[in-house]
């Protein structure tokens, strides 16, 4: 056979062995499709293991009716072994002609009756995978035979390499598969051209929809006019409730689904049935309130019979000492009573902001008020205030927040500390090309922070971090009802903090129908 033929045969075992990711079907086409391209009597792949030096021997032409197990091959060892571990196609005219009996493949192989050898590397970058082994009875392998020998083994190796790939990704799949499968929330993922890409079996329980009749369909067709479709199509990433039709309700999360290298595949959300959990803490709500309502009464009166006591016994300062703890257990119970009242006002919602209202001229009261305080620990308190700043909001709750937010910087700043409160309107936010129909107020100061740990919590109720709780005693409720107050209004309050370098708390309000026109 001719060199041209030689190599056209070569060629089509290339393609054959690359149509095909699984190892069996690689090894498959070799047997078949190698020995027209290199004449041998033997071919076997031999590939290192994973956990030492010796490579496992897989027959795949023998002609000469050996044994039914080749002996494994230790890398380094024989002719053969040298070849590996050198990485360099070698041509073995005599297999016998350095006896060794430690050399147990190359002995296996001349019991057969095989005389020379071609040991080709399969090597992947610099790292040798194992070799071609092709043996005959008769004649050696000449300069062409290496070539061609050496042009297969790579072949193989990117057979293999891709082989590897594609049991990784089979393997990822089948995992990302049973993880969807086995969770309760329910996930749809679409592309950017609203067609379905994945629905988990929890779909047909929140929604009522078979999963496998949405695969490949439009939105529009498997999901009905509603909440849920219309933030799909909206397609901002956020965190939102949702009522469903049978009036549960849903905590829906929508994510940009994007590849390592930045490119969008498309939407995500995942529904958490949340009904229960609304149901508890509606519960909870219910029972705090009637709870800090039923409990107002007997603390004025505790607070009330302990004046009295004091006022009765002028001469006795230990029922003085003893009055004035239960007045000062009093105050802080009365406090935390009225906390409560004030955050289950908030939550129920009947309170509905309704006046236009300075938030600029508000600030200017909020640091009047903490002005003393500020001055006795000297304090630098500083504003960036515009002329004015109008929103829609009741006035009385919005001071509410302010007044906490600077009050708490002014609290827990050391003395000789800094404050400074910022007010900026729309239209300067425009100015540096971040518009938004919103008023934002930034409160930072020069106190100890907030612990990493504890930032994700700062806002829950009765949750107070740790510098909190060492400095000061407090009911843990004023960031809660700070954050019920704002989100009410339709605002967002949020905080940025670094243990040791200040904290920075803020919160941004919507620009009602009554805001000045130059705003």
């Amino acid at each position: 056979m001719s060199l041209a033929e030689r190599l056209e045969r070569l060629g089509q075992t290339l393609i054959a062995i690359s149509g095909s990711p699984i190892p069996t079907h690689i090894f498959q086409t070799l047997a078949e499709q190698a020995p027209s391209a290199i004449a041998c009597d033997y071919l076997a792949v031999c590939l290192k293991e994973t956990d030492n030096q010796d490579c496992v021997v897989h027959r795949l032409v023998d002609a000469t009716g050996g044994a039914a197990s080749d002996p494994p091959l230790v890398v380094g060892d024989g002719a053969v072994g040298r070849a590996i571990s050198a990485g360099h196609a070698v041509a073995i005219d005599d297999l016998g002609k350095k006896p060794s009996a430690t050399r147990t493949l190359e002995q296996s192989l001349m019991t057969r009756g095989l005389e020379s050898a071609l040991v080709a590397p399969v090597r992947r970058g610099p790292e040798v995978l194992g070799a071609l082994l092709f043996a005959r009875a008769g004649g050696a392998y000449v300069t062409d035979d290496v070539q061609i020998a050496s042009l297969l083994a790579a072949g193989v190796a990117a057979a293999l390499e891709t082989s590897r790939a594609y049991q990784a990704l089979a393997d990822e799949r089948a995992t990302m598969a049973a993880l969807i499968g086995s969770t309760q929330d329910a996930v749809i993922m679409i592309n950017p051209e609203g067609i379905v890409l994945l629905a988990n079996p929890a779909v047909r329980a929140m929604l009522g929809v078979e999963p496998d009749v949405m695969l490949g369909r439009p939105l529009a067709e498997v999901l009905d006019a509603g909440p849920l479709r219309s933030l799909l199509e909206a397609g901002e990433a956020r965190i939102t409730e949702l009522s469903l039709a049978d009036d549960r309700s849903v905590q829906a999360s929508l994510v940009s689904v994007n590849t390592a290298y930045g490119e969008t595949v498309g939407l995500a959300v995942i529904l958490r049935d949340i009904t229960l959990l609304k149901a508890l803490v509606k519960m909870k709500n219910d029972f705090v309130n009637t709870v800090s309502h039923d409990l107002k009464n007997p603390v004025i009166t505790i607070a009330g019979t302990a004046r009295l006591l004091r006022e009765a016994s002028p001469g006795d300062p230990r029922q003085h000492a003893w009055c004035d703890r239960i007045l000062r257990t009093a105050d802080h119970m009365s406090e935390l009573v009225s906390d409560l009242l004030d955050l289950g006002k908030i939550e129920s919602g009947l309170e509905v902001p309704g006046e236009v209202l300075d938030l600029a001229a508000l600030v200017r009261d909020v640091v009047a008020v903490v002005e003393y305080q500020a001055e006795a620990k000297r304090i630098e308190v500083t504003t960036e205030l515009p002329e004015r700043a109008h929103i829609t909001a009741l006035p009385a709750r919005i001071k509410q927040v302010v007044l906490n937010l600077v009050g708490n910087a002014v609290k827990y700043t050391p003395s000789g500390g800094r404050v400074r409160i910022i007010v900026t309107t729309p239209a300067a936010r425009m100015a540096t090309g971040r518009a938004a129909p919103e008023v934002l107020v930034t409160v930072t100061d020069s106190g100890p922070g907030i612990r990493a740990a504890d930032l994700p919590y700062v806002f829950h109720k009765f949750y107070r971090a740790r510098g909190a709780i060492d400095a000061e005693p407090g009911s843990g409720l004023g960031l809660a009802i700070a954050k019920s107050i704002v989100e009410v209004h339709g605002g967002r309050i949020w905080v940025k903090s670094e243990e040791g370098r200040g904290s920075t708390f803020a919160f941004a309000l919507p620009v009602g129908s009554g805001r000045h026109p130059s705003e």
